[in-house]
Order: structure tokens, then sequence, then C-alpha cells
């Protein structure tokens, strides 16, 4: 079959999904300059034909009559825009945002990003230059209600924020803690025939889910029905078991471990016993789990969303941590650990500071950051209490706080007090009409493309360049294209340097790791329905990616024996009360 990669001409074009991480092949077909289909690509060596109902959907919202395709200025009310040229609207963003932070610091500014330009390589690093540019430090993301938890108890252990997943492919014995992959598709772990790497795995092994609710994952496999917010007890039990009965890898932990003194101390009193009254999972299962999870050679434990929405999931997440690294699963074949992508390894600088846990904290709260961004539940008291540091300006990149932020209906009431809000955004949302100004965004569709974000994440490494597949509807601009030009205008533009994105790329694809295989964007571009990356998932030097200064793994902390006292303090579970999932 022959395809076209000129954007906007008739026939087959080659792309793929970023709706999430999955990244699936498609296949979009392209009469009279209009997309009219959009199909899998069986050709794609990644998703091998896989794609659900939310690809095809893109090309609906390409051509979605409500959406913004021109630059729009409010001229009255929330919600009361008129059309304004571009060169019109970025000179006046750009003077008066620059006047606001003049007159009241650089930590008056906000930023707002959503998850929609994180599936883009040009978007998302269009808004991490600008926040540099910006010298942000006020950045809100999604992260406070999705996945801080699991970042945080990370980087306490490793050092670095890089997510660890475990190997599907060769893993025989898989416990899954609040997760759902058949619907989420994975999320933070990067495998389009999931559910296919999940069934081979039962057919070798087990797969047991490990859910208050019987999903549609747990259906298909071995569900272990715990009580909500029971998996820190497990989890903890679990530990304490592989401790107690001498079943942990002492050579590795010996090796390459720190804390272990500290943590044996800390977890004995979480006996199963003690746990089973609070997760409603018996003593004799608990060590049952623990004992056939160390005694599977390729066995690995993962957790998702379900355990960092709950009580102590922090905790939870550093357990579940616990659980691989103590019980020998770390960085082996078939069990946990980082990925190795296509591109440079990202080996962390070592150093007092290198973490970023608490590095721009809330000055109202003192709520702590986490990655760099802050808690969501700070945004209103960051822009209604007065004094230095209060937010008087904010940019809103593809992201709807109103909507999806914990109190999100009362934000209005922090953007009445704003000097300027800019979104840039396909639509007028329940937020972006407070804005002073809407910036359209292209879609996804409308726009070149490579899967270098989440290159390190993909269990089988894979690379992808993907040209647009029309060109932008009505005066649509990429992210990365508006906030070079405003940072530009406002004399910040050194920030972006003098590379393009796709330079960018091609630098870190030809880095290459610590085993270069020659790949370069010209290679990956070549190969049209993307190109596998043929190297072992283990063949590099983790310790390089521990960024603790002494090098070592930290299985525990102050911060973590603050929380493990509080859990012990919980008082005796009532067995009359009402839980809710």
């Amino acid at each position: 079959m022959a395809f076209t990669t000129e954007p906007g001409a008739d026939g087959d074009h080659v792309t793929y999904c970023r709706v999430c991480e999955a990244f699936c092949g498609m296949v979009a077909t392209v009469e009279d300059g209009k997309i009219v289909k959009v199909r899998p690509d069986r050709d794609n060596p990644h998703s091998r034909g896989h794609i659900c109902v939310k690809g095809p959907a893109l090309a609906d919202v390409t051509y979605d009559p409500d959406r913004i395709t021109r630059p729009m200025r409010r001229v009255g009310g929330p919600g009361e825009f008129e059309p304004v040229g571009w060169d019109e609207a970025l000179d006046d963003i750009a003077a008066r945002l620059s006047a606001s932070v003049e007159k009241h610091g650089a930590q008056s500014f906000a930023m707002n990003s959503g998850n929609p330009p994180s599936m883009g390589w040009p978007s998302s690093m269009g808004t991490y230059l600008f926040s540099r540019a910006m010298e942000c430090t006020k950045l809100y993301s999604p992260s406070s209600e999705d996945i801080t938890s699991v970042v945080l108890a990370t980087e306490l252990m490793f050092g670095t924020h890089a997510f660890v997943f475990p190997d599907l492919v060769d893993c025989d014995h898989l416990l899954i803690f609040g997760s759902n992959p058949f619907v989420s598709h994975g999320s933070l772990i990067i495998a389009p025939r999931l559910k296919e790497d999940l069934t081979a795995i039962a057919e070798r092994g087990r797969v047991i889910v490990v859910d208050p609710r019987r999903t549609e994952t747990a259906r298909k496999f071995e569900h272990l029905s715990i009580m909500p917010a029971g998996d820190v007890w497990l989890l903890g039990a679990m530990v304490q078991t592989l401790i107690a009965e001498g079943l942990h890898d002492g050579a590795f932990v010996a090796a390459h471990c720190t804390g272990w003194d500290e943590l044996v101390a800390a977890i004995a009193w979480l006996t199963p016993e003690v746990a089973a009254p609070r997760c409603g999972i018996s003593a004799e299962e608990i060590r049952a789990l623990a004992r056939e999870f160390v005694a599977v050679p390729r066995a690995a434990a993962m957790g998702r969303i379900g355990i960092c929405r709950a009580p102590y999931s922090t905790l939870t997440n550093f357990y579940l941590h616990l659980l691989n690294v103590v019980g020998g699963k770390f960085h082996k074949r078939g069990g946990v650990g980082w990925g190795h992508g296509g591109t440079a390894s990202d080996a962390q600088a070592k150093g007092p500071g290198q973490a970023r846990h608490k590095r721009h904290s809330s000055r109202v709260s003192g709520q702590a950051s986490v990655w760099g961004t802050q808690a969501s539940l700070t945004f209103l008291e960051e822009m209604t209490t007065p004094g230095e540091g209060q937010i008087r300006s904010l940019l809103i990149v593809g992201a709807n706080p109103v909507l999806s932020m914990p109190g999100g209906p009362r934000l209005p009431e922090g953007f009445t007090e704003l000097d300027l809000i800019v979104a840039v955004d396909l639509y007028m949302t329940e937020s972006s009409r407070y804005a002073d100004y809407i910036l359209p965004a292209t879609t996804a569709l409308e726009r070149e493309d490579i899967n270098q974000f989440f290159m390190n994440h993909m269990v089988r490494p894979f690379a992808q360049y993907v040209p647009a597949v029309v060109p932008p509807t009505g005066e649509a601009r990429g992210e990365y294209e508006i906030l070079r030009d405003l940072a530009v205008r406002m004399g910040r533009g050194a920030a972006f340097g003098n590379l393009t994105p796709f330079e960018m790329a091609d630098a870190a694809l030809q880095a290459g790791g610590e085993r270069p295989d020659g790949l370069s964007l010209a290679k990956v571009k070549a190969n049209l329905h993307g190109v596998m990356i043929e190297r072992g998932r283990w063949a590099f030097d983790f310790e390089k990616r521990i960024g603790h200064e002494d090098g070592k793994i930290h299985l525990w902390c102050e911060l973590m024996s603050g929380e493990g006292a509080r859990l012990r303090a919980e008082p005796e579970p009532d067995p009359e009360a009402l839980r809710l999932i």
C-alpha cells in the first residue's frame, strides 16, 4: 500500500494516537483535504493493529464545530470573546505579562499544564521551556490527582523520578495493586498489547489482581478482594513477612541498599495478624502471597492510581517498591526496573539538593511540592492570599482545572484576582472562559511528532516519527510555536535555545545511552511505521540512575518513619463501618 507524507494530501497517512501512553499506530485516510477515516495500523511493529475507540475520535475533535480555531480576546464577562489576530494577541499578552511579573516578581506567575500537551514531544517541550524562560516556581499539573505519591516514593527510595515498571515479556507471576489495565491500557507502562501480555503471564503462571472491586481485569484473572484503603496494610505485612522469615534477597540488599536495620526495626510490628482485619485478607493468605512472590524467580508487583488515591498513598507505594527490591525482583529479568529506550540514559546527578521534594512548597499552607509541581489544593490559596509571591498571572495549557482539580468550582474566586489569564486550548472550557485570551492549539493529527517523551517507559522500546496528517484548522498553532513566540516577544527567547524540538530529539537518539546503536531521527523517519529498538531490557548499569549521593537504594527514611508511626497509631477498625470505593 502506498502512503503519503504530505500534510493534507489525499490518500493514507501513517500516524499514531496521542490520547494515552500506549501510542497505538493508526492510518488516517484523507479525501479532498479532510480526514474521513482513522483505522489501526496493522504494520506498526509495536501496537500490531491494536487500537481503541479513542484514537479515531481525534478526527472528530479536529473538525468539531465547537473548537476554537482563531485567537480569541475576552471583551466582557466570562465567556464573552471576539476574534483577534495572532500578532495583536501575542504583543498584548507579552506586554501585560511582562508588566505583571516586573511589578509582582517572578513567583507571581503560575502555569497549569494538563495531560494533552504531555503526549506530544514539541508540545511538552514548549511548556517545559516556557516555564524555564519565566523562572516559574508555581507549576500545577494533574500529578497531584494522579501520580504524586508514586513520584515521591520513588524519589525517596531511588533519588530519581524515573518510573519503574514490570518486565511483562518475561514475567511469570504478577501482582497488580489498584490498577485496571484492561481499561486504562496500563498507564505509566507502555505496552499497547498489554491484554495479551497479561494473558500470556497467566498462561505461564499467575496474574493476581488486588482490588476492592471486581474490575474488568480482575474478572479475567485471579481477583483478591481487599478492603478499600487496605493495600498499605497488606503490602507492609508482606514485606514484614519476607524479613521475619529470612526470605529477602540479602546479597542484593548488602550490595546496593542502605537503611536495612532501620527498616527491620520500623516494620517489625506490622505482622500479618495486625494487617488482616485492616485489609480483609487472612494472615495465612498474606504469608502465602509473600512466600510465593519470592519463590518464583521471575515475579513482579505493580500498582497504579488505586493505591495513589487513599490515605498513606506514599507509604503504600514505598512498601510496593520495598516488596520488589527486598524480594529480589529489582533489575531482574521478569521483575521490575527502569526502562531502556532509544535515548540517552537519565543518569542522575549525585549530590545534595538533587531531589525536588519540597523545592517549591506553598508559601501559604506549606504544602510540599513534588516533582517540581504544586499540590492542586494550594492553587486557590495561592491566588487569594495577599503577600509576596501571590499568583497574579496564569498560563493554562491543555488543562481545565475548574473541572479536574479538587475544589475546582471555587477557582474562579481566584481568577478574578489576577492581572492576566491566558489559555492555550482547543475549546472554551469551564476554565478558559475566564481567560483574557484563548489561543488555539493544534490537534494531534495536525502536527508532526515523535514518541520521545515516553520512550524509556516502554516494555518493548520503540520509536516512531510521524508528519502531520492535515495542516492546522483555521489559525491554530502548535503549543511549542505559540510559547516560543511569546517568550521571544518578552525578551526571554534564549531559554528555547537554537535547536528545534526535533533536533533535540535527534541529539538524544544519537547519544543512545550506554549501548550506542546508530539510532537517529533520520533512521526513525526512514521506518514509516516505526522501528523497534533491539536492546536488552537490562542492558545498562542501573546504579548510574540512582540519584542519591551515596549511590545506594534507600530502604527507609525519616519521612517514611513518620508515616509508619502514624499508621501504627491508627485505631482498631470498626467492623460495622461503611466503606466506600
